[in-house]
């Protein structure tokens, strides 16, 4: 797993280098203690659907709830998963949707 973890931050901080664009500083070792388990149940439909680059108002109307309480969730996602921005938590989900799909049983 870690070698697979290491590929994808390595993707993560190389995929903009060609556009001219810098990538976030996204480490292997920062993305290797991603524990999904922590999330809820609805922290984890929220992450799934942060990897859709919609804002938080579209986000709040696809799953019924007030855009507010989707900020509160992503607030809460990103510091459960030890990042540091909103963005962080869309390529996150992005690269780990698999991954985030099984721990929602």
């Amino acid at each position: 797993m870690a070698v697979a973890v290491q590929d994808k931050a390595h993707d993560i901080s190389t995929s903009g280098v060609s556009a001219g664009v810098s990538a976030p500083d996204v480490s292997a070792p920062r993305l290797s203690g991603l524990d999904f388990s922590a999330l809820t149940g609805r922290e984890l439909e929220v992450l799934l659907l942060l990897a859709t680059g919609e804002q938080n108002r579209r986000l709040a109307r696809r799953l019924g709830i007030a855009e507010r309480t989707v900020r509160a969730h992503t607030a809460s996602i990103v510091r459960k998963l030890g990042l540091t921005t909103r963005f962080e938590a869309a390529i996150v989900a992005h690269l780990y949707a698999d991954d985030i799909r099984g721990a929602r049983g």
